[in-house]
């Protein structure tokens, strides 16, 4: 397992942000890992998506359990397939300039690999969390 914790300040309202994170199929739109998010179920609060993504010419195939906190968190683990075993949490919380996400967990990969790659899945959360924040900040503008 490797280790993963980011954040960034968006300089929005908690629930603006939240909302938009929270809309799990327009992910790919705004991330360079996830190519494909699906639901294909939905109870309550708790959504079981498959999912593509692409890591270091990799594509990753799974299905992920994620269990949503209105407007506070929102709780992933990978169920099946690639990955499986993965927990990722995002927390929002109210700040004087807007809300802070934090993305922290534990990722499912070989210890070997996982010591090679940690900080760059930090850096691709990292910049999918800007590319958020420029949606949300700037949504007539095309991300940087």
């Amino acid at each position: 397992m490797v280790s993963v914790s980011v954040s960034e300040l968006i300089k929005a309202p908690q629930e603006k942000v939240y909302s938009f994170v929270s809309d799990f199929e327009k992910a790919p739109h705004y991330s360079h890992y996830w190519k494909s998010v699906r639901v294909r179920s939905r109870e309550g609060n708790v959504l079981v998506c498959d999912t593509e993504a692409h890591v270091i010419g990799k594509t990753i195939k799974s299905v992920t359990r994620i269990v949503t906190h209105p407007n506070e968190s929102i709780d992933a683990e990978t169920i099946e397939g690639d990955g499986k075993g993965t927990k990722i949490t995002s927390s929002f919380h109210t700040v004087p300039d807007g809300t802070r996400v934090l993305i922290e967990g534990e990722i499912a990969l070989p210890a070997l690999l996982g010591k090679l790659v940690q900080g760059r899945i930090e850096s691709a959360l990292l910049e999918d969390l800007k590319i958020i924040k420029w949606g949300i900040e700037k949504p007539d503008h095309e991300p940087p």
